[in-house]
């Protein structure tokens, strides 16, 4: 089996990955118009310098790039989750799983109902889905499976 944090983490992204995207990119924008804003001195009305680059500044220029690596992230995952969704589509059993929990956010009981089937099968193929979206995502690089690691890249 895959460590817990790897399981929530391709949960999280397969459930959820626009509104996480859409996170990402306004944390962005709001890191740049903070960088932006901090960049822009005031005039210096005693000695008619202009101030020094501050600590300020630097930190708000790191915020943009970490922001805009989360970004690159995000959409990494987005490309895992379509992969996901071209190995299973629809038409199969674990497609119609990764529509109805992940895409649609129903509840297992919700499709155990409405595929005939037992909560075992469907925890399974819940499990064959998160199993196939962490290798997808360990080959993308944003996790690392393997003895040791705890999952995070």
């Amino acid at each position: 089996m895959i460590p817990d944090a790897i399981y929530a983490t391709c949960e999280k992204w397969m459930r959820g990955r626009y509104g996480l995207i859409e996170g990402c990119r306004e944390q962005l924008r709001e890191a740049r118009a903070r960088a932006e804003s901090a960049a822009a001195p005031p005039p210096d009305l005693a000695g008619g310098h202009a101030p020094q680059p501050s600590s300020a500044l630097e930190r708000r220029a790191l915020a943009v790039v970490e922001a805009e690596g989360r970004l690159r992230d995000a959409l990494k995952w987005d490309d895992v989750v379509e992969r996901l969704r071209r190995l299973y589509p629809p038409g199969t059993r674990e497609g119609r799983v990764l529509e109805y929990v992940y895409f649609e956010g129903h509840s297992q009981e919700f499709v155990c109902n409405v595929m005939h089937r037992e909560r075992k099968a469907i925890r399974r193929m819940r499990d064959t889905l998160v199993i196939s979206c962490a290798l997808l995502a360990a080959e993308a690089g944003l996790v690392r499976l393997g003895e040791g690691h705890d999952g995070t890249a």
